[in-house]
């Protein structure tokens, strides 16, 4: 049976953001630094909305994914198959990332996850930057 990790999952290359985004929205306290994979299991922190205090929600920050995740470089597998067990997905953007654009860094993490899981991408998203 597959079980859900979080309702939302933080999905970005290491480095983007996603541990000091959990640390801004919840009370969860992950580990953040400058230095690439600073998380390397999922962090989980609970949201509530602020206009609706009954609101809660689970939020994942996924360890940052490479270039090559769906072949297994890295931890691929095992950092996709936690993406795989959200219901929302919310990348991560690096705006101040030099080397890829925005948009680009967007097409790269939905080809990581479709060449996954074909589909995996389809889910409902939204983007964080």
């Amino acid at each position: 049976t597959l079980k859900t990790v979080a309702d939302v999952g933080l999905v970005g290359f290491p480095n983007a953001g996603k541990s000091s985004l959990l640390a801004a929205i919840s009370r969860a306290t992950p580990q953040v630094a400058e230095y690439p994979f600073t998380t390397l299991h999922p962090q989980l922190g609970s949201v509530t909305a602020p206009a609706s205090p009954w609101a809660e929600f689970s939020v994942a920050d996924i360890p940052g994914l490479v270039e090559g995740a769906f072949e297994n470089r890295g931890l691929g597998h095992s950092f996709l198959s936690h993406i795989e067990r959200t219901s929302l997905l919310c990348y991560v953007l690096d705006l101040a990332c030099a080397e890829r654009h925005p948009a680009v860094q967007l097409a790269l993490l939905q080809e990581e996850l479709d060449r996954y899981l074909p589909g995996l991408a389809a889910r409902p998203c939204i983007i964080a930057a």
